[in-house]
């Protein structure tokens, strides 16, 4: 075993030893010879300049055959690159070249980019091949390679003058190359993808497969002519193309010729773009379409050739996929050619003669069109249509059809000269289209159009609908209109436009939002709502008269409409709406502007009799439609209202006699003039609301005049009015409102005013608002024969509780009156004939109220300064059954006076802290409490020498003089309680009476700590 590897061993090594042996002499002995005679040749053939990265020579991967790898190599042109490929390889066998034999047997060339410039002068730049010399003809075979392989190449032709361009991408290539003589020979086949093609700046095509089949072009080395003869394939539609290409000059002699294949109709019209969209397949298989494109001529980068295209279609059958509809007969022949200028002036189409049919409808057409520059027509066309023949051709599943159209058109003149001959009368350009009972309904809606009968006539560059008449949901519908100038809607020229006038009268005609919704929303399938362009070339005035207007809900009696309509503005002349709540002006402008959103001006003037608003407030919201509030821009739209509407009613509310004269500009709605009658009165204001921002801030002065009312009834108007909270709000999911208050002052007066047993007479008010808060400012009011000041702030918090602090002052109040209306007792122990006088008030009051303006008493806090003057008691018992020792006519009377009493109160408590009284009878210091569980309760210290030394007269002088009480040093204390409203009155000891009075001084600091606690949170 050990001598057979031996052996074989020994053998191998004698095989591959000739073969390392081999590699080593060619990659060193004949490299520099290989590389040299490459650039010999390269010179001798190019002018173009040639570089590369390096070249390789191996022998042992295709061996007996030689490999020749050209890596990076580059020709360049000027400073464009011409080509640029990866890597070219070579490949030779041995023996050839040892015996000096330098034939190809295969060449591979791996990505190459081939790139054929032309600059927007026209000049090109292309590859330079040097021209042999005339005494080089007769050179036998010199050339036969096999295979040339071809991968993942790029061929991209621009030609900047013509502003064209072609991107081609051939994934392989296989061709065989043959010399015979003078000529170059290829031959083969290829596949690849026309990328782009861009013709004259606009792209016509991408993305099309395309490949060559058995393929031969033939280049002559002496004057450099290309034939050529081919298949040449796009999709799966295949042209024949032949043609010659013989350099003269800068450019070409051209004659190519592509020629269709008669049997496969349906690839060529895969090729049209214009096609794709309406899915037609041809069915019938006897059908026959012949189609020949030859381009001729001298052509070169700024000259286009003779272009001349022959159709003609025979016995085609279209159906559209998914449709039921077939199209038969279709056939049609004619021609094409640019002319001897090959420009637009020169260039003709004619059709010899185009027909087809659906089912009973037919079309037919004839005739020619000469100089696309200004062009001269001559054409005759006809149709005769059945829409429901037509609407089996038609995608509208849901609409149903039936009637006829009639079309006619009769052409035979120049475009030009239309406008001319319109006064001349004479007609070159006829037409005329006729409607005949046409109806037209859609399966998921009410809307309808029954019996639509009219005409349509064209004189040369008019257009005039004759009137057209027809049942629009029952409705009485006729149209009229015409156009001096139609031609500009379709040569879309810049500067040029065509104004049209269109009359509308309709009469009976209703609708409703559910119709309108299933009409529009219908076609689930568009994943977009299809939006309306007007067109961007018509001026169109438009005229509408409508009579019984019905809107589910909404009447209108009349409604006049003079619209002006272009595609970048609208105009609405003074309009007329005559509805069931009264007359509507309207009147509207939209400007141009640089902004995608146009200015907008709008005249709203009303005199309505009665508005309800839920008559056309809808309390459904479409969560996709839901707008929110403040995101709206308002900076486009100038808008001003004239307004009077008699009542209004807008859910709980209801207004009468309101008048708005507003103006919205730049963002600011302004309304100098918001007027309007509410059951309690009526207010007079101006305001503003600055719409900018997402929060709209609003401020403004409003003069309100109330009747005479009862606050508990202006309470429960509120309360009616304003909206219900449900169980499921809560401050955490409440939205902040769209509106900030920034400053709004209202004043408020009323003739009087009751709550209660209380009444006022002569109220103003001043109210201060901003954001949350109220200020009350220089508000007064009259009772108890008196005038009443106040002013103070108030806070409402997110929850809608209110909480007030006042300032309070009074003077000349009757004390009678205060008794008769403020105390009442069980007992009639306080009345009105027990006390006279003059009170003057000054003092801090601090109220809370519910959501519902409920006084919570449970949070009252006040402290007041009371001053009396000219006080008597008549018959007062706390007196009277207390001194029977006086003389019964000196107390049945008694005079008093008291420049400082204060009083505190605290929910149910109030306190009255040490005070003096000057009497008729004696000094008299006084204290007292009253709660719910204690009722009145007061302490009395008198001045006993005062009562028993010093005259009647005398003590009666001294009570309204302005000397500070004194008191003698004998002295009497009392208590008077009172017990199931029985006054009981003790005498009571010093100690108890100073007892007494300590306690009640600390109640007092505590109440009016609170007191002044609470007034700070509320003004800060």
């Amino acid at each position: 075993m050990r001598l057979f590897f031996k052996i074989s061993g020994s053998i191998a090594i004698l095989l591959i030893l000739p073969l390392l042996i081999i590699e080593l002499v060619v990659g060193f002995w004949y490299k520099d010879e290989i590389v040299n005679r490459l650039k010999t040749l390269a010179d001798d053939s190019l002018e173009s300049s040639i570089y590369f990265e390096d070249i390789g020579i191996s022998a042992l991967p295709n061996f007996p055959h030689l490999t020749i790898s050209i890596k990076n190599l580059s020709i360049q042109e000027s400073s464009y690159e011409i080509l640029n490929t990866e890597k070219i390889a070579l490949h030779a066998d041995l023996l050839d070249l040892y015996h000096e034999n330098y034939s190809l047997s295969k060449i591979e060339i791996l990505k190459p980019r081939f790139y054929a410039p032309i600059d927007s002068t026209g000049k090109k730049f292309m590859l330079r091949i040097k021209k042999k010399e005339q005494d080089e003809a007769g050179v036998k075979l010199l050339l036969d390679i096999p295979k040339i392989e071809i991968r993942d190449a790029t061929i991209i032709v621009d030609n900047a003058y013509k502003k064209n361009r072609v991107r081609i991408s051939v994934d392989q290539g296989n061709f065989r190359l043959k010399s015979f003589d003078d000529l170059l020979e290829f031959k083969g086949d290829a596949v690849g993808v026309l990328d782009t093609m861009i013709s004259r700046g606009n792209l016509n095509q991408t993305g099309v497969p395309i490949a060559a089949h058995q393929t031969t072009f033939r280049i002559n080395t002496l004057d450099n002519k290309k034939l050529f003869d081919g298949i040449l394939q796009l999709y799966s539609a295949q042209l024949r193309a032949y043609g010659l290409l013989s350099p003269t000059g800068n450019g070409n002699l051209l004659d190519i010729t592509l020629e269709g294949d008669e049997a496969r109709i349906n690839d060529y019209l895969a090729l049209i773009p214009q096609f794709k969209p309406l899915k037609l397949v041809q069915h019938n298989p006897d059908a026959k379409l012949t189609l020949t494109i030859r381009n001729s001529g001298f052509v070169d980068p700024v000259t286009f050739p003779n272009v001349d295209i022959l159709f003609e279609l025979r016995n085609a059958a279209f159906t559209r996929i998914g449709l039921p509809g077939k199209m038969d007969s279709v056939s049609f022949r004619g021609h094409f050619t640019n002319g001897k200028e090959r420009n637009a002036t020169t260039s003709e189409m004619a059709i010899d003669f185009g027909h087809a049919k659906v089912k009973n409808s037919f079309f037919q057409i004839k005739g020619s069109i000469r100089n696309f520059e200004d062009p001269y027509l001559n054409i005759d066309a006809s149709s005769e249509l059945e829409l429901e023949d037509i609407k089996s051709l038609l995608d509208f599943p849901d609409v149903e059809m039936s009637g006829s159209i009639k079309i006619l058109a009769d052409v035979d003149g120049k475009i030009s000269e239309l406008e001319k001959q319109r006064r001349s009368k004479q007609n070159t350009f006829n037409g005329h289209i006729e409607l005949n009972n046409i109806n037209i309904s859609k399966k998921t809606s009410n809307i309808k159009v029954e019996n639509l009968s009219g005409g349509i006539t064209v004189k040369n560059k008019q257009l005039t609908l004759s009137e057209l008449a027809a049942r629009f949901n029952d409705a009485d519908v006729r149209i009229t209109g015409s156009t001096r100038n139609f031609f500009p809607l379709f040569e879309k020229k810049p500067g040029k436009t065509s104004s049209a006038n269109l009359f509308i009268n309709i009469d009976g005609l209703s609708v409703s939002q559910s119709d309108v919704k299933a009409f529009s929303n219908s076609d689930k399938s568009k994943t977009k709502p299809e939006t309306f362009e007007f067109p961007k070339y018509l001026h169109l005035n438009c005229d509408v008269n409508m009579k019984e207007f019905t809107y589910d809900d909404h009447y209108a009696e009349s409604i006049k409409l003079k619209l002006a309509l272009n595609n970048d503005s609208l105009s609405i002349a003074t309009s007329h709406f005559k509805l069931a709540e009264g007359d509507l002006w309207l009147g509207a402008v939209s400007r141009p502007s640089a902004n995608t959103i146009n200015n907008y001006d709008i005249w709203v003037k009303a005199d309505l009799n009665h508005l309800d608003t839920k008559n056309y407030l809808s309390s459904k919201k479409s969560e996709s439609n839901k707008e929110v509030i403040g995101s709206r821009d308002y900076s486009n739209y100038t808008i001003h209202t004239d307004i009077q509407l008699k009542n209004l009613k807008h859910n709980k509310i209801q207004l009468s006699n309101l008048r708005i004269l507003a103006d919205l500009k730049e963002g600011k709605l302004k309304a100098k003039t918001f007027n309007f009658d509410f059951p309690f009165g009526k207010t007079q204001s101006s305001l503003e609301i600055d719409l900018k921002d997402s929060v709209y801030q609003v401020s403004g002065n409003s003069k309100v005049g109330l009747h005479a009312f009862n606050i508990d009834s202006l309470k429960k108007y509120y309360n009616t009015l304003r909206p219900k909270q449900s169980s499921e709000d809560s401050l955490q999911n409440k939205k902040p409102s769209p509106f900030s208050v920034d400053r709004f002052i209202f004043h408020v007066s009323a003739p009087s005013a009751t709550y209660q047993q209380f009444k006022i007479n002569s109220l103003d008010a001043n109210l201060h608002v901003r954001e949350n808060r109220l200020r009350l400012a220089k508000s007064s009011f009259e009772m108890f024969d008196g005038v009443f000041e106040i002013d103070g702030l108030i806070r409402k918090n997110e929850a809608h509780e209110v909480k007030a602090f006042c300032n309070l002052s009074a003077s000349n109040i009757n004390l009678g009156d205060i008794t008769s209306n403020v105390v009442k007792s069980k007992n009639e122990m306080f009345s009105e004939q027990h006390f006279k006088g003059n009170v003057g008030v000054s003092g801090q009051i601090l109220l809370k109220y519910n959501h519902e303006l409920v006084h919570q008493e449970d949070e009252m806090l006040g402290k007041v300064n009371i001053s009396l003057s000219h006080g008597e008691l008549i018959r007062f018992k706390p007196i009277t059954e207390s001194l029977k020792f006086i003389k019964q006519s000196n107390r049945d009377t008694i005079f008093l006076a008291n420049p400082n009493l204060e009083v505190l109160f605290h929910n149910d408590e109030i306190v009255l802290p040490t005070t003096t009284f000057k009497s008729s009878l004696s000094n008299i210091e006084f204290s007292g409490y009253h709660s719910t569980e204690f009722d009145f309760g007061f302490d009395l210290q008198i001045s006993v020498s005062d009562l028993l030394f010093k005259s009647q007269k005398k003590k009666r002088k001294e009570v309204n003089n302005e000397e500070k009480a004194r008191f003698g040093l004998i002295k009497h204390y009392l208590q008077a309680r009172t017990v199931d409203g029985k006054l009981q009155i003790e005498s009571m000891k010093k100690k108890d009476y100073h007892d007494d009075l300590y306690i009640l001084k600390r109640r007092y600091d505590q109440v009016d700590s609170t007191l002044n606690q609470m007034s700070l949170q509320i003004v800060q």
